[in-house]
Parts: structure tokens; sequence; C-alpha cells
């Protein structure tokens, strides 16, 4: 898989509730919904990260296989790009 840089596209207003995050955007009025996990990736995400940094920091937090992380995460960023929340970039190795 083509490594990445995935970037928080807007600011959302958000609130951390057991562990997941409730997001606001308020331009779109759209409110998102996190679960544990997915507020995990968005909190790495405060700074811009590589696809391959995100998923050996999520491979050293979850067990989990490299096959099933990098399926799964890259679903999540794809969705979440469709959804105008991340920019993913390509980035030469």
């Amino acid at each position: 898989m083509n490594d990445f840089l995935v970037r928080r596209r807007g600011s959302l207003i958000e609130a951390e509730l057991d562990g997941e995050l409730i997001a606001l955007e308020v331009e779109q009025g759209t409110c998102f919904g996190f679960n544990a996990t997915a507020t995990r990736i968005w909190a790495l995400i405060d700074t811009p990260k590589r696809f391959s940094e995100l998923r050996d920091t999520l491979l050293g937090e979850y067990e989990i296989d490299r096959s099933t992380c990098e399926q799964e995460l890259h679903e999540l960023l794809r969705t979440l790009e469709a959804d105008g929340l991340v920019e993913l970039e390509p980035v030469d190795r």
C-alpha cells in the first residue's frame, strides 16, 4: 500500500464522552460520532502524520495483525476524507 500524509481539514467543535468523540462541523451543521479507536486516530492526526506512522502506532497499541490494521485504517481514513474531515496527500517514500 502506498504511503500518504493524513491532515485534518477545517475545525470541529469536539467533546469526548466515555472515551468516544462527538464532533460538530459548524459550517455544514453536521455531527459526527467516533468510536474509541477512531477517537484515538483523530487524536494522533492532531498534527499531520503518514499512513505508515499511524499504522505502526496502532500496531503497538492494539492487538491486531498488520493486514487488518492497514485495511481498517485505510477504510476509516477514506470515510473521513469523503466527509471532508481529512486530506490524504501522496508522499514520496
